[in-house]
């Protein structure tokens, strides 16, 4: 994957503590993937209604990144960017998740051995290193 520009978030985790998320965009593709092992902007699961939701984290780290212009966006509104990125969580679960606009795909970490399977899904091999 080339063409990758990396940076550094920070934000405030579950427990209200300062953490980082390390950040891959990918703007030829509009492919955001975050490693985020503390929780800062990682999708939550809401038991209610049995369904991934986006955190506040989540909403305040996208307003930084529209901040600063990493795509060429039509859309100048935020829900609008965000639906027009794939977004792709490396984290603290038993599974990758990707965001393809309002669709949640879970990406078991059993199946990333395989290096087709990585390049089928778009992932980052940094990324899937570090989670397996």
């Amino acid at each position: 994957m080339s063409g990758i520009f990396e940076l550094e978030y920070r934000g405030l985790n579950l427990l209200d503590e300062i953490s980082s998320v390390e950040i891959a965009i990918d703007s030829l593709q509009k492919v955001i993937h975050i490693y985020d092992i503390n929780q800062v902007v990682e999708p939550e699961f809401n038991f209610s209604t049995k369904q991934y939701q986006m955190c506040e984290g989540f909403y305040k780290m996208a307003k930084v990144l529209a901040d600063k212009n990493f795509f060429q966006s039509e859309n100048h509104k935020q829900a609008h960017w965000i639906d027009e990125v794939t977004w792709i969580f490396y984290g603290s679960r038993n599974s990758i998740l990707k965001i393809v606009k309002d669709t949640i795909i879970e990406i078991p970490k059993e199946g990333l051995s395989s290096e087709k399977y990585n390049l089928v899904h778009g992932l980052y091999p940094k990324y899937v290193l570090r989670v397996l």
